[in-house]
């Protein structure tokens, strides 16, 4: 499922006496929340685990506090395979081959 999120088109200012500061402000603000949409909309539609050797993912694990959360998915690159927490424990999800 892609999910696209509605860009603001334009700021629609009717009133010709705004200070052109101001009208320069709406502009980069209307540009800033658009490139935010943007940003947004990629991480859903394009989500890539974080890569990480399996060292400085125990490393993360065993910090006190933890820097990991739960529900979290890492991919350890010195294994090759994906690693999530899961009430606070480690787990490495298993896979087969494709297709």
């Amino acid at each position: 499922m892609t999910l696209f999120l509605d860009k603001i088109d334009s700021a629609p200012i009717s009133n010709r006496d705004f200070d052109p500061q101001f009208l320069q402000w709406i502009w980069v603000l209307v540009d800033s929340l658009n490139e935010n949409l943007t940003d947004i909309e990629n991480a859903f539609n394009l989500f890539s685990a974080s890569s990480y050797t399996a060292s400085q993912i125990n490393t993360m694990q065993t910090a006190v506090p933890s820097q990991l959360s739960d529900g979290i998915i890492l991919y350890d690159t010195t294994n090759n395979e994906y690693v999530g927490r899961i009430s606070g424990t480690l787990v490495k999800f298993t896979t087969a081959a494709y297709p």
